[in-house]
Protein backbone atom coordinates (compact mmCIF):
# COMPACT_ATOMS: atom_id res chain seq x y z
CA UNK A 1 0.00 0.00 0.00
CA UNK A 2 1.30 3.55 -1.18
CA UNK A 3 0.86 6.43 1.82
CA UNK A 4 2.10 9.93 2.01
CA UNK A 5 4.18 11.09 4.46
CA UNK A 6 4.90 14.82 6.02
CA UNK A 7 8.54 15.88 7.05
CA UNK A 8 8.16 18.94 9.06
CA UNK A 9 8.18 21.39 12.07
CA UNK A 10 6.09 21.59 14.68
CA UNK A 11 5.53 24.48 17.01
CA UNK A 12 5.28 24.40 20.23
CA UNK A 13 1.74 23.28 21.56
CA UNK A 14 1.06 26.53 22.62
CA UNK A 15 1.57 28.42 19.67
CA UNK A 16 0.07 25.61 17.50
CA UNK A 17 -3.00 26.43 19.64
CA UNK A 18 -2.64 29.86 18.89
CA UNK A 19 -2.82 29.23 14.68
CA UNK A 20 -5.37 26.75 14.69
CA UNK A 21 -7.95 29.56 15.92
CA UNK A 22 -6.52 31.56 13.40
CA UNK A 23 -7.03 28.45 11.23
CA UNK A 24 -10.67 27.93 12.09
CA UNK A 25 -11.70 31.48 12.11
CA UNK A 26 -10.75 31.59 8.60
CA UNK A 27 -12.33 28.73 7.77
CA UNK A 28 -15.74 29.43 9.64
CA UNK A 29 -15.99 32.87 7.93
CA UNK A 30 -15.36 31.55 4.33
CA UNK A 31 -16.71 27.94 4.61
CA UNK A 32 -13.22 26.51 3.89
CA UNK A 33 -12.05 23.20 5.67
CA UNK A 34 -8.68 21.68 4.04
CA UNK A 35 -6.49 24.01 5.97
CA UNK A 36 -7.69 22.27 9.03
CA UNK A 37 -6.71 18.68 8.18
CA UNK A 38 -3.20 18.58 8.94
CA UNK A 39 -1.33 19.75 12.27
CA UNK A 40 -0.05 23.18 12.60
CA UNK A 41 3.38 22.57 11.19
CA UNK A 42 6.08 24.23 8.57
CA UNK A 43 6.86 21.37 5.54
CA UNK A 44 10.45 20.50 5.34
CA UNK A 45 9.48 17.73 2.91
CA UNK A 46 6.42 16.03 1.49
CA UNK A 47 6.95 12.46 -0.28
CA UNK A 48 4.05 11.37 -1.81
CA UNK A 49 2.35 7.55 -2.57
CA UNK A 50 5.37 6.18 -1.12
CA UNK A 51 5.14 2.41 -1.01
CA UNK A 52 4.83 0.61 3.08
CA UNK A 53 8.43 -1.52 2.20
CA UNK A 54 10.27 2.03 2.00
CA UNK A 55 9.15 3.09 5.48
CA UNK A 56 11.70 1.39 7.63
CA UNK A 57 14.47 2.87 5.24
CA UNK A 58 12.42 6.14 5.32
CA UNK A 59 12.56 6.55 9.26
CA UNK A 60 16.23 4.61 9.66
CA UNK A 61 17.74 7.92 7.14
CA UNK A 62 16.66 10.60 8.49
CA UNK A 63 18.16 9.67 11.64
CA UNK A 64 21.40 11.34 9.81
CA UNK A 65 19.39 14.75 9.71
CA UNK A 66 19.77 14.98 13.62
CA UNK A 67 23.31 16.85 13.05
CA UNK A 68 21.51 20.05 13.29
CA UNK A 69 21.97 22.48 15.57
CA UNK A 70 18.92 23.86 17.46
CA UNK A 71 18.15 27.38 16.09
CA UNK A 72 14.92 30.12 16.63
CA UNK A 73 11.97 30.00 14.11
CA UNK A 74 10.46 33.39 13.74
CA UNK A 75 7.05 34.04 12.30
CA UNK A 76 6.05 37.26 10.82
CA UNK A 77 2.83 38.28 9.03
CA UNK A 78 0.90 37.16 6.33
CA UNK A 79 1.24 35.95 2.68
CA UNK A 80 0.19 34.22 -0.11
CA UNK A 81 1.41 32.29 -3.39
CA UNK A 82 -1.25 33.66 -5.22
CA UNK A 83 -0.49 31.56 -8.37
CA UNK A 84 -1.73 28.49 -5.82
CA UNK A 85 -4.36 30.30 -4.15
CA UNK A 86 -3.00 29.53 -0.50
CA UNK A 87 -2.91 31.95 2.55
CA UNK A 88 -0.03 31.57 5.24
CA UNK A 89 1.98 33.04 7.91
CA UNK A 90 5.55 33.84 6.70
CA UNK A 91 8.34 31.82 8.43
CA UNK A 92 11.20 33.73 8.26
CA UNK A 93 14.16 31.99 5.96
CA UNK A 94 17.16 31.44 7.90
CA UNK A 95 20.63 29.58 6.96
CA UNK A 96 19.50 27.25 9.72
CA UNK A 97 16.27 25.97 8.23
CA UNK A 98 17.58 25.58 4.51
CA UNK A 99 21.01 23.78 5.88
CA UNK A 100 18.20 21.19 7.36
CA UNK A 101 16.03 21.17 4.22
CA UNK A 102 18.80 20.44 2.08
CA UNK A 103 20.01 17.58 4.61
CA UNK A 104 17.11 16.31 4.40
CA UNK A 105 17.06 16.74 0.55
CA UNK A 106 20.49 15.47 0.26
CA UNK A 107 19.84 12.25 2.61
CA UNK A 108 16.73 11.25 0.72
CA UNK A 109 17.85 11.16 -2.62
CA UNK A 110 15.52 10.06 -5.15
CA UNK A 111 13.14 9.77 -2.68
CA UNK A 112 12.21 13.33 -1.94
CA UNK A 113 11.41 13.94 -6.13
CA UNK A 114 11.30 17.46 -4.53
CA UNK A 115 12.18 19.90 -7.88
CA UNK A 116 12.89 22.92 -5.62
CA UNK A 117 16.47 23.56 -4.43
CA UNK A 118 14.76 26.06 -1.96
CA UNK A 119 12.56 26.03 0.73
CA UNK A 120 10.02 28.79 1.40
CA UNK A 121 9.07 28.07 5.09
CA UNK A 122 5.16 29.18 5.83
CA UNK A 123 2.23 27.96 8.05
CA UNK A 124 -0.62 27.51 5.76
CA UNK A 125 -4.00 29.29 6.81
CA UNK A 126 -5.97 28.24 3.90
CA UNK A 127 -5.40 25.59 0.72
CA UNK A 128 -7.07 23.80 -1.60
CA UNK A 129 -10.73 24.45 -1.24
CA UNK A 130 -10.73 28.40 -1.68
CA UNK A 131 -12.51 28.39 -5.19
CA UNK A 132 -13.65 32.45 -5.55
CA UNK A 133 -12.85 33.43 -2.38
CA UNK A 134 -9.23 33.67 -2.58
CA UNK A 135 -9.09 37.72 -3.31
CA UNK A 136 -11.43 38.29 -0.60
CA UNK A 137 -9.38 36.02 2.25
CA UNK A 138 -5.79 37.59 0.73
CA UNK A 139 -6.73 41.20 1.30
CA UNK A 140 -8.08 40.38 4.73
CA UNK A 141 -5.16 38.92 5.80
CA UNK A 142 -2.45 41.20 3.57
CA UNK A 143 -2.79 43.68 6.35
CA UNK A 144 -3.13 41.80 9.87
CA UNK A 145 0.17 41.34 11.74
CA UNK A 146 1.53 38.34 13.46
CA UNK A 147 4.60 38.19 15.11
CA UNK A 148 5.83 34.71 17.24
CA UNK A 149 9.37 33.02 17.47
CA UNK A 150 9.54 29.26 19.07
CA UNK A 151 12.70 26.87 19.57
CA UNK A 152 13.18 24.50 16.85
CA UNK A 153 15.23 21.55 18.44
CA UNK A 154 13.69 18.67 16.62
CA UNK A 155 12.07 18.04 13.33
CA UNK A 156 8.91 15.03 12.53
CA UNK A 157 7.69 12.71 10.37
CA UNK A 158 4.10 12.46 9.56
CA UNK A 159 2.19 9.39 7.95
CA UNK A 160 -1.38 10.59 6.53
CA UNK A 161 -3.27 6.91 6.95
CA UNK A 162 -6.27 8.00 4.61
CA UNK A 163 -8.24 9.83 7.62
CA UNK A 164 -5.70 11.84 8.97
CA UNK A 165 -1.84 13.25 9.90
CA UNK A 166 -0.23 10.79 12.36
CA UNK A 167 3.24 11.73 14.16
CA UNK A 168 5.34 8.18 13.33
CA UNK A 169 9.02 10.05 14.91
CA UNK A 170 10.28 12.94 16.19
CA UNK A 171 13.86 13.68 15.78
CA UNK A 172 15.63 15.56 18.16
CA UNK A 173 18.77 17.57 16.84
CA UNK A 174 22.55 16.07 18.23
CA UNK A 175 24.50 18.96 16.96
CA UNK A 176 28.08 17.88 15.63
CA UNK A 177 26.87 13.85 14.88
CA UNK A 178 27.03 12.02 12.04
CA UNK A 179 27.30 13.56 8.58
CA UNK A 180 28.47 17.06 8.44
CA UNK A 181 26.14 20.84 6.97
CA UNK A 182 26.13 21.31 3.62
CA UNK A 183 27.86 24.78 2.73
CA UNK A 184 24.90 27.07 1.65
Amino acid sequence: MKHNYLIAILPPPELSQQIDEIRKACSEKYKIYKALRPPVHITLLFLKNLDDTFEPQLINSLEAARNFSPFTQELENYDAFVRNEVVFIKAIINKEITTLYRNIKKILGDAAKEPRSQITPHITIAYRDLKDQFPQIYTEYKNKSFEASFPVDHFTLLKHDRIRWNILRDYVAKPGDQQSELNI
